[in-house]
């Protein structure tokens, strides 16, 4: 019998993959060599280092990770041992596009200004980064591009998008080659910010210098910082923490929608690689709140604000992570239920055209 070890915070996981052997889960961030006793089928999320050092002498012949990046993953290894690998590009991509408007929103109005008055830099126009510039254009708010792995004469180079008043950073982990990202974010390109300029990280931790970020946030102290990704997670700079507005513990995609879209990602790939006949699909209940109904006398930007944060308010994560006795994997293994914008249907008045394309833009159904 094949035998399946699995990221306990893969959602469904067992429901999934019980037809294909015996299912165990583990901790991925504790998860070592000696786990791995007649594993065939490995799956994993980002807090888990698969190379040499974990499979070497182990019985693994695939392994997939639940995630859209795979920087963990040493594929070149798994290339030299023919162990089959996926991952789960754009799984939580609209998750974490959804994270960046709640925290837009939130931003706008602790600090008192109007979204359309600023321009947006997004830095890495992927899955993420693709998402996050369509809900904005929804908005009409003004960004702009910087992504020079992808060939597209409208986008600016990486001093051009630094003159932005919103940086939003959606690149991968990159160690190496023409278009590095490690520590990214440094001195020099904290240097080049505007005065005012907010910057949020939902990609990688070590895309940002942090000891430099520590220091431009101490000496200037009107940069707003978003973190939800951290250098030495679990173990975060907790004088960091304290200088960033808003910090999360790794969860910009964490909806339930993001996770089982993994799920059911891997499952896909594997049923094709080991030349299995699919027959699961996840059973998922009702979001909590699934009805919104305004009037015709509701303002545009109001009612906005209102149905993004029925779904999602980057507050209440940003409150946990602040705790005296937050556990950074406790928070994202016990992660309340989180559902994306497209389950919240909206009852909007016919005259309200404006409105309603703005929020179908965004995502959410309108009827």
């Amino acid at each position: 019998m094949n035998t399946i070890l699995a990221d306990e915070n893969i959602p469904l996981v067992q429901d999934a993959f019980s037809n294909f052997g015996k299912v165990r889960t583990i901790s991925g961030r504790k998860l070592t060599s000696a786990d791995l006793d007649d594993t065939k089928i490995l799956l994993v999320r980002s807090v888990t280092q698969v190379d040499a050092k974990l499979l070497a002498d182990s019985s693994v012949s695939f392994v997939g990770t639940a995630t859209i990046g795979f920087d963990h993953v040493d594929l070149d290894y798994l290339q030299q041992q023919k162990i089959g690998f996926a991952n789960a590009p754009g799984s939580n991509a609209t998750a974490a596009s959804e994270y960046v408007i709640s925290t837009l929103l939130v931003l706008a109005e602790q600090k008192n200004f109007k979204l359309r008055d600023k321009t947006v830099g997004i830095i890495g126009c992927g899955n993420v980064g693709s998402r996050v510039l369509e809900k904005l254009t929804t908005l009409d708010i003004q960004c702009i591009v910087h992504d020079p792995l992808i060939q597209n004469p409208n986008y600016v180079d990486l001093n051009t998008v630094l003159t932005a008043d919103i940086i939003t950073l959606h690149v991968p982990l990159i160690q190496n080659g023409n278009y590095p990202t490690y520590h990214l974010v440094n001195s020099n390109f904290l240097a080049n910010l505007k005065d005012n300029a907010i910057l949020i990280n939902t990609s990688r931790g070590k895309v940002v210098d942090e000891v430099a970020l520590l220091k431009t946030s101490m000496t200037h102290p009107d940069i707003t910082i978003v973190l939800d990704v951290w250098k030495n997670e679990p173990k975060i700079n907790k004088l960091l923490l304290q200088q960033v507005f808003l910090a999360t513990p790794h969860i910009a995609g964490y909806s339930l929608d993001g996770k089982i879209r993994g799920t059911e990602m891997l499952y896909s790939k594997i049923c094709e690689y080991f030349q299995y006949e699919p027959i699961w699909r996840p059973n998922i209940l009702p979001a909590p709140i699934t009805k919104l109904e305004f009037s015709s006398t509701i303002d545009d930007d109001v009612a906005i604000h209102t149905a993004v944060m029925a779904c999602y308010d980057i507050r209440r994560d940003d409150a946990t992570l602040r705790q005296i006795n937050a556990n950074f994997d406790s928070l994202r293994k016990n992660y309340p239920l989180r559902r994306e914008f497209n389950q919240l249907t909206i009852q909007l008045p016919s005259s309200k055209t404006i409105l309603a394309n703005r929020l179908k833009g965004l995502g959410f159904n309108i009827a």
